[in-house]
């Protein structure tokens, strides 16, 4: 794929294995299906098709991403051949170029190696999921999906620690706030605050 077209229909849909043609009636079904999906990595205690997540490995992100999502799009667990930015209250966020792809896989995976040597500490991990969420955030690999991938690859690095995160509507928007602004320490402090 080269272009946007590319994963269109021609009335502007994503195209889909379901042969959905209505935007809306997608993203219903798009929502429902990756949330059973989310349910059932967690209940297989984050176990995929006989793999273990323990998010030390960036490339898990294409797992988690194809269990969401594989059941709707061709493209799940393969990452985007075109450039993506996106417009919220205003303001333009420009990820990753995939020209990069490379440099930014090689600095997350550096990073995920430094998180596994941090001590289990809700300070000292919330700090660092700071940094490396935002840094995630901004590689958005994926043309559809990318903040739910994150959220399960999320869980699994704060369980990699003995902690577990406590996502309520308030921690939500802040959330959303600090991946909007790219902003690393608002990110950290929503991290102090759901990491249990």
């Amino acid at each position: 794929m080269k272009s946007w077209e590319d994963y269109l229909q021609p009335n502007g849909t994503l195209r889909n294995k379901l042969e959905i043609t209505d935007d809306e009636e997608l993203h219903v079904v798009e929502y429902n299906v990756s949330r059973q999906a989310q349910q059932l990595i967690r209940q297989n205690h984050y176990v995929i098709a006989g793999y273990q997540l323990i998010s030390r490995d960036i490339t898990e992100l294409k797992r988690i991403n194809r269990a969401l999502l594989g059941d709707i799009y061709d493209w799940a667990g393969q990452y985007r051949e075109v450039d993506f930015n996106k417009t919220s209250n205003g303001v333009v966020t420009h990820f990753h170029p995939v020209s990069l792809f490379g440099n930014a896989e090689w600095d997350l995976q550096r990073q995920l190696t430094e998180f596994a040597t941090l001590p289990s500490n809700k300070a000292v991990v919330a700090d660092a999921l700071g940094e490396l969420v935002t840094a995630l955030n901004m590689f958005h690999p994926f043309r559809e999906g990318n903040g739910r991938t994150l959220r399960v690859f999320t869980t699994v690095l704060a369980r990699q620690k003995g902690l577990r995160l406590a996502f309520m509507q308030e921690q939500q928007e802040a959330y959303m706030t600090a991946s909007i602004q790219d902003d690393p320490k608002l990110m950290a402090a929503v991290f102090q605050e759901i990491l249990h």
